[in-house]
């Protein structure tokens, strides 16, 4: 599959030059993509999403909790076969949550990292 590429700076869709992305790119690109979709955010399906206020950043949920439903939607990602390595950092003085990961995908290992300050 082949999709359109953003730009990893703005987050734009790119116009010019290469306008597409498929592989490991597209992997990548799409795992980003939908860690950054809140949860009831895609107006087609308000079921989908990663459930960061109701989960990740809300005060009575578990380390364990966050984890999971973070490792949930990279695992879901069209394409990913296995999550290799995972870890997560959260700054309090930045409000930031930081999210690393390794996955093993149909075309190769792929290395994603996303921050909450690109999108909160």
């Amino acid at each position: 599959m082949t999709v359109r590429a953003l730009d990893p700076e703005t987050g734009d869709i790119v116009t010019s030059g290469v306008q597409f992305v498929s592989d490991q790119i597209e992997i990548a690109q799409t795992i980003t993509t939908r860690l950054r979709l809140f949860s009831g955010e895609y107006f087609r399906d308000v079921n989908d999403g990663t459930p960061w206020f109701q989960v990740i950043l809300d005060k009575a949920s578990t380390l364990t909790q966050k984890d999971a439903a973070i490792k949930r939607r990279i695992a879901e990602t069209d394409g990913v076969i296995e999550l290799l390595s995972y870890s997560t950092d959260f700054d309090i003085n930045q409000r930031g949550y930081t999210v690393q990961c390794e996955v093993q995908t149909e075309f190769g290992l792929v290395n994603v990292s996303t921050s909450s300050g690109d999108f909160l």
